[in-house]
């Protein structure tokens, strides 16, 4: 159950990038930097709730990841203010990665190859 739900995420979070980029085209008088900060918001919203939701689930080299996409999406927010010629390049960079991460995960837990090993207790 956690896993459709963290899925569900998934697209809504794909959803809302597509939704904030239709308002920037079709009429808002918003910049990009704007937008870009409005998607890095959401997308930390959705990437920790979807990491509490799975942390258990998924491997720790998943965790691992997402825990890094959430920090790279925070240090965004500060390279806006120092760096802001870089600022939309870096988000479109990262996005895009994250969710061919997202796809790729999902996708392959589908098949069953994406489970969290279990160790032996020692004693």
């Amino acid at each position: 159950m956690k896993e459709n739900i963290n899925t569900t995420l998934h697209s809504l979070s794909l959803a809302a990038v597509f939704g904030l980029l239709a308002w920037y085209y079709i009429g808002s008088g918003n910049t990009a930097p704007v937008i870009f900060t409005w998607m890095i918001g959401i997308l930390i919203v959705i990437e920790i709730s979807s990491l509490a939701l799975v942390s258990g689930i998924y491997p720790e080299s998943h965790t691992s990841f997402k825990i890094g996409i959430i920090a790279a999406l925070f240090i965004l927010l500060g390279i806006k203010g120092m760096l802001p010629s870089f600022f939309v390049p870096l988000t479109i960079t990262l996005m895009a990665v994250n969710f061919l991460y997202n796809f790729y995960t999902n996708n392959k837990r589908k098949k069953g190859g994406f489970k969290r090993k279990k160790r032996p207790l020692r004693y």
